[in-house]
């Protein structure tokens, strides 16, 4: 990520004094955060409490992870024993005692030092069913957990968020302290805050049959070494899986650029339909089915965008019949922070567009920019080569080396796409473009700026330094998101639709 410097907005305010033609300049830099002791969250001895509950999580990363499955019929786990255990298994059953519980088959493979990744699937889930399982950490048969399936014919909900990064606010946190010191405190603080998020989300929607996160489910990794068994995240992952509400509700993750390096990712996680496609050393491209929709989940961290379009094809070939084609990709191609005028970005927004647009995709989610925006209905976007400044050059505008002038204005012009925009209205049917949607920070452990002026792309943006989270409905003609704030639970947007009916 780009750090924007104290230097450069000196600089910019001179710059844009003298240059009064400017039309475009950098907000100041923040990088805000949530600091969890001093939340409503916080209040009756709350914090007091999870701080001492942290003492126990965060050097044991066994907590279990719930995938969604390649369907609807099917349940995918993953957790972590220690490397001395015995030989982990899983029960499932619908008796809360697991009298009738089958034992699940369990693939165990090693993962960081000291401990072995276990993944199982299972099949065959009956709708409207409640469920129990049971799985075994040190030796030991963990109390039976219930977990419910819902009920598609009518309907469902999601849960949409963005880049926790659990330790991301050690930037703020950590002063004078060391690193681990830093690092402890700083995923102590985002992951109680992480937790109110998920309890807050599920609050508004009880009955949400998973979660989609946009990526970047932690924060560090070795972006010069990557590496498969990098461990100095653990903790990080630990604090991740540390609401005990994941327990009973699956997430889809994609991966983002802090998770793309790092291998243990793939050991934490049990993705369906998992491909070599877009991979990283955390793992590919996926895709799974839930109602009418299909959830394709793209690893842009990997630029090999014939591989994306070969994976979106193989999901459709096999998804004909469903209503919905949802993508999910970290980086925003089409936001409102910073981030989403980087030319890598931008690049990548542009070789994905035909490919989205061709598959007849309906919405595409994204993070990456902690900030939150909602695009109108775009179709048709395309660069304007001549126009185009390399990395490094916008680097350079951005660390304040070069003043901002025509050139750096001009690109900024030309990647506004303003004839994409098909449809402007909250309420769209039979829509002829994509919905892009870039959410905020899902535990307030890092905020971005929006950029100081609004692309003739975005509908709406957001940014108040509180962690947000959205509710997706979805029917088989109807498509609803909603954004909430998780301090007061108020709207931070429009009600937006998308009806078909065709």
């Amino acid at each position: 990520m780009i750090k924007r410097t104290k230097k450069l907005i000196t600089l910019i305010l001179t710059t844009t004094m003298l240059l009064t033609a400017s039309i475009y300049s950098f907000a100041a830099d923040n990088d805000g955060w949530t600091e969890a002791s001093k939340t409503t969250a916080a209040a009756n001895g709350d914090w007091d409490k999870w701080c001492k509950e942290w003492e126990s999580i965060k050097n044991n990363p066994t907590q279990i992870s719930l995938t969604p499955g390649k369907d609807e019929s099917e349940l995918n786990f993953a957790w972590y024993s220690k490397e001395n255990d015995a030989t982990p298994h899983l029960r499932f059953g619908k008796s809360i005692n697991l009298t009738d519980s089958d034992e699940i088959n369990v693939s165990h493979e090693d993962a960081v030092e000291g401990f072995i990744s276990n993944k199982a699937t299972v099949k065959n889930l009956q709708s409207g069913t409640n469920y129990y399982y049971s799985y075994e950490v040190d030796g030991k048969w963990l109390a039976p957990i219930k977990y419910e399936t819902k009920n598609s014919s009518d309907g469902f909900s999601f849960i949409f968020v963005g880049d926790p990064q659990i330790g991301s606010s050690s930037e703020n946190i950590a002063t004078g302290s060391s690193e681990e010191q830093g690092q402890d405190k700083a995923t102590r603080n985002d992951s109680f805050n992480w937790n109110n998020t998920i309890k807050k989300a599920l609050e508004k929607q009880p009955n949400a049959s998973f979660m989609l996160s946009a990526g970047d489910q932690i924060q560090s990794r070795d972006k010069k070494n990557a590496s498969k068994t990098y461990d100095k995240n653990e903790i990080e992952y630990a604090g991740y899986l540390s609401p005990s509400l994941l327990k009973s509700l699956p997430v889809a993750t994609a991966i983002g650029n802090h998770d793309a390096p790092s291998g243990n990712y793939s050991f934490h996680f049990n993705n369906p339909n998992a491909s070599e496609l877009g991979s990283t050393m955390a793992g590919g491209d996926y895709y799974y089915s839930y109602g009418d929709a299909l959830f394709i989940m793209l690893n842009t961290n990997n630029l090999n965008i014939a591989e994306h379009k070969k994976l979106i094809e193989k999901a459709i070939s096999e998804n004909k019949d469903a209503k919905w084609r949802i993508v999910t990709l970290h980086q925003d191609i089409y936001g409102s922070g910073e981030h989403s005028n980087e030319p890598e970005i931008v690049n990548l927004r542009y070789s994905l567009i035909p490919i989205l647009e061709d598959n007849n995709v309906d919405v595409v989610l994204t993070g990456h920019d902690h900030t939150y925006s909602r695009s109108f209905i775009l179709k048709g976007g395309s660069k304007n080569e001549s126009k185009l400044i390399t990395e490094d050059e916008f680097d350079a505008y951005i660390d304040g080396e070069t003043p901002i002038d025509s050139k750096y204005n001009e690109y900024l012009t030309s990647i506004e796409d303003p004839s994409a925009v098909t449809n402007k209205s909250i309420n769209v049917t039979n829509p002829d473009g994509i919905l892009y949607m870039a959410a905020n920070s899902g535990s307030g452990s890092k905020y971005y700026d929006l950029v100081q002026t609004q692309q003739s792309y975005i509908a709406a943006r957001w940014q108040e330094d509180v962690p947000t989270y959205s509710i997706v409905d979805i029917t088989d003609n109807t498509f609803t998101i909603n954004t909430y704030r998780t301090d007061n639970g108020e709207k931070i947007d429009d009600t937006f639709t998308i009806t078909k009916t065709k």
